[in-house]
């Protein structure tokens, strides 16, 4: 079990020209994975081009988001002392080839998911809140974290989503705003959950896709009240939705196993 995660934004920090931009969300602001106008090392080691790094509790596999003087990110944390569940195969629609690909019973632990703010200077730590702790019903790939999943700020409320186990919305300075439990994923062969929800105005969109019954949804950012639900017939997949206007209308374009669909932002249709 590792008990410690690094992170290391020397590029992000060090970039130059254009380092003043926020990057909001999973794969930047415009969901492209580019940054536009910085000037980045094209080297950098442990001492070469590292302007800070600072260990983290836990073990999370989400990008870190910008904005401001301030980076946030998500971290799982294992508790001691837990009891783990069963193994996959043992449950309900569970086979040997899951217990195999999925972590075992034996590597699943209790986790406490938290958020931290981090000053982009310096890397202090500015404020770190737990979101809960919970026992996950399975296991994950061994490559995956319990904290997969990539917070999404708009400069007003930052959006931490760990899955099966709760959307939270806070403020920046870290004051709870709302939370929403949407139920527990049960994803294929065990591999876990990582998708990230779509931040948009004032709606927030989950893509829950899974191996029991799929849908997508769209929740106010302010208060975490469901606008609209529509069920999916999609197994699991790791997507993350994408809000586009295209002739004056919002769509939410998605991506499964079976199909691409896109919804109205509005309405759901």
């Amino acid at each position: 079990m590792r008990a410690k995660a690094f992170i290391g934004l020397a590029v992000l920090v060090a970039a130059g020209a254009g380092a003043e931009e926020n990057w909001t969300r999973w794969r930047g602001s415009d969901m492209s994975g580019i940054a536009t106008n910085v000037n980045p090392p094209m080297t950098w080691s442990e001492t070469d081009n590292v302007a800070w790094k600072v260990a983290l509790p836990g073990h999370g596999s989400s990008t870190p988001v910008i904005w401001g003087d301030h980076l946030y990110v998500l971290t799982a944390v294992p508790v001691d002392g837990s009891t783990p569940p069963l193994p996959p195969h043992a449950r309900e629609g569970g086979t040997d080839s899951q217990s195999r690909r999925g972590e075992m019973s034996s590597g699943v632990v209790e986790q406490e998911f938290k958020v931290l703010a981090i000053h982009r200077d310096d890397g202090r730590i500015v404020w770190e809140r737990s979101a809960g702790k919970a026992l996950p019903h399975e296991g994950k790939q061994q490559n995956n974290s319990y904290a997969s999943s990539s917070a999404s700020t708009d400069g007003e409320v930052l959006i931490a989503y760990f899955g099966s186990w709760g959307i939270y919305a806070y403020d920046l300075e870290g004051n709870l705003k709302w939370s929403k439990d949407l139920g527990d994923m049960y994803t294929r062969s065990g591999f876990g959950e990582g998708a990230t929800p779509a931040l948009h105005g004032d709606t927030v969109v989950v893509q829950w896709d899974h191996e029991k019954d799929s849908f997508i949804a769209a929740l106010d950012k302010n208060t975490g009240e469901e606008r609209w639900r529509k069920d999916r017939a999609e197994v699991t997949s790791w997507g993350t939705p994408l809000v586009v206007e295209h002739e004056g209308r919002f769509q939410v374009i998605t991506t499964g196993t079976s199909n691409v669909t896109s919804y109205d932002l509005e309405t759901g249709d």
